[in-house]
């Protein structure tokens, strides 16, 4: 039994249907950290759905949502993408609403922090529930936390972000005017491979500077302090 109603047009999807919104949905969530060729994106995973997306709408939200609800994954992600994409961020229905709704409930099940998210399935999510997204563990007390003081001139590393020879690596030091700053050290850019450093945030004690680095990431990157760590909230993504 469909999920929702058919319209004749539901027939126009390719039985790979699935398939493709899976593998789309992996590359729009970590386009870098999948294997599909950016420049076949278009062509094999969008282009074919454009017709029936801009002719009948709901008709293809409907046959989409029949399609990956009840497969689940990414597939749901990417036919959520699909339908932003080929008929307009703002079009709604019961439909795509609901495989939205599905799919970032399966991010939340498998602890995508929602720094992770867009803005507008961030502000979806918000106005559709209302208990939090993830829970973190507490943050040490002032007292508790285990952080060496700085030494004069001192640049520590704290993370790692990616374990790339080129990772974006990131210090705590302090300023002359005696507060602390996360430095970035990082390529200049995608075709400038030359590093260089910039400042990133700043707080008033070492402590500070650590919570606002822990809401920053919110799960542990690559490599990560081990007086940093217990400032991070949640555990790694499973992705």
């Amino acid at each position: 039994m469909a999920l929702f109603p058919r319209t004749p047009r539901a027939t126009r999807l390719p039985a790979d249907v699935v398939a493709r919104m899976e593998r789309f949905g992996r590359f729009e969530f970590d386009p870098v950290g999948t294997d599909i060729d950016a420049s076949d994106v278009w062509a094999e995973l969008q282009a074919p759905f454009l017709p029936f997306a801009q002719s009948d709408p709901e008709g293809f939200a409907r046959a989409l949502a029949d399609a990956v609800l009840p497969a689940g994954g990414f597939a749901l992600f990417g036919a959520a993408r699909t339908v932003w994409n080929l008929v307009g961020s703002d079009f709604a229905s019961p439909a795509h609403d609901a495989v939205r709704m599905a799919a970032l409930e399966f991010f939340r099940a498998n602890g995508v922090p929602n720094s992770r998210l867009s803005a507008d399935d961030w502000r979806f999510w918000q106005e559709n529930r209302s208990e939090p997204w993830l829970l973190g563990r507490p943050r040490p007390a002032p007292g508790e936390a285990r952080i060496a003081p700085l030494a004069p001139g001192e640049l520590r590393p704290i993370a790692r972000i990616t374990g790339a020879p080129d990772s974006n690596v990131v210090y705590a030091a302090a300023t002359p005017d005696g507060r602390f700053v996360a430095v970035v050290d990082a390529p200049t850019s995608d075709t400038d491979p030359t590093r260089g450093r910039f400042d990133w945030v700043t707080a008033d004690t070492l402590y500070d500077l650590y919570v606002r680095i822990g809401e920053a990431f919110q799960t542990p990157v690559h490599w990560v302090a081990e007086e940093l760590l217990p400032f991070i909230p949640l555990p790694p993504s499973r992705f």
